[in-house]
């Protein structure tokens, strides 16, 4: 799930620019809707079908780039969203992702100059002041970063990636109790929103209520079942709860999830090893639970 989708699609077609479905062509009217519905692999394999010269070029690489994010390539997106600044330098979306993408690359102090440059353009953006906020924790510059996420979150109550900072954030700081009131807060301005179930989930996950964490990530699934994060924590949650894999029922939960997030694209080298080392584990097993 792109969780920055519906605040980037309104800024690129403000300063990216937008074709109508009528004029698009064929492929980039593909990769629109593949970046809708948060096929995220099928955004980067049709974004790389664009050629350079097209006039569709710039859109494509920014959404390539905000799907190789979620998908946990900052290196990749870093590459999309210049190929974009190369052609609209003033391009605030892609000026915004190029510094998340270069601040997930620990690039700390080019990330905070690009992201300052955006602020500067557009001190209305909320993405430009949320993702310099978490620029800024990166970057240890807590105290400055936590102040922004606080006053982004006031401005944009029911933005959920800025509740999301904003909850991590807390949570960074062991502050539980406040990570999980963020979640509460959003799930009651937007409750058919998946993000709040999350952040609830994440705060009970850390307080270690796992029956309580895995009902809060199912419901977040139940209203967007391709959010990646939700299925990457509940296969971690249930895979290293399940009693050394004798809790039969987190063992499937934790294969099902494992599979999901995988076949949705995600990346994660670690999740990967954790997933590896589980069917090992069965493979060698005298009986494997149902899947």
């Amino acid at each position: 799930m792109n969780l920055r989708m519906p605040l980037a699609t309104a800024l690129l077609m403000a300063a990216v620019g937008t074709a109508s479905a009528a004029d698009a062509p064929p492929t980039l009217e593909a990769l629109s809707k593949a970046f809708e519905a948060a096929d995220h692999k099928q955004v980067v394999l049709l974004a790389a079908e664009v050629p350079p010269e097209s006039p569709d070029a710039a859109k494509a690489q920014y959404l390539a780039g905000e799907s190789l994010l979620v998908l946990g390539e900052p290196a990749k997106a870093e590459a999309c969203f210049r190929a974009v600044l190369a052609a609209r330098p003033k391009a605030v979306p892609a000026q915004v992702g190029l510094g998340a993408a270069l601040s997930q690359l620990g690039q700390h102090e080019e990330a905070l100059k690009v992201l300052e440059a955006a602020v500067a353009q557009e001190p209305k953006d909320i993405a430009a002041s949320r993702t310099l906020a978490v620029a800024l924790l990166a970057a240890g510059k807590i105290e400055e970063g936590t102040k922004r996420l606080e006053a982004a979150f006031k401005a944009a109550p029911k933005d959920p990636v800025t509740a999301r900072a904003l909850a991590e954030a807390r949570l960074r700081a062991d502050d539980l109790g406040g990570a999980k009131q963020v979640g509460e807060a959003l799930l009651k301005a937007l409750p058919k929103h998946p993000m709040g179930d999350f952040l609830v989930a994440l705060a009970l996950d850390r307080d270690g209520k796992d029956k309580e964490a895995i009902e809060a990530y199912e419901q977040a699934l139940a209203k967007d079942e391709t959010f990646l994060d939700a299925h990457k924590n509940l296969a971690i949650l249930c895979h290293v709860n399940s009693n050394t894999y004798q809790d039969e029922e987190r063992v499937k939960k934790a294969f099902a999830h494992y599979e999901r997030y995988f076949a949705l694209g995600g990346a994660d080298a670690r999740l990967k090893q954790m997933y590896d080392t589980m069917k090992s584990y069965f493979a060698q097993a005298p009986s494997a639970p149902a899947r």
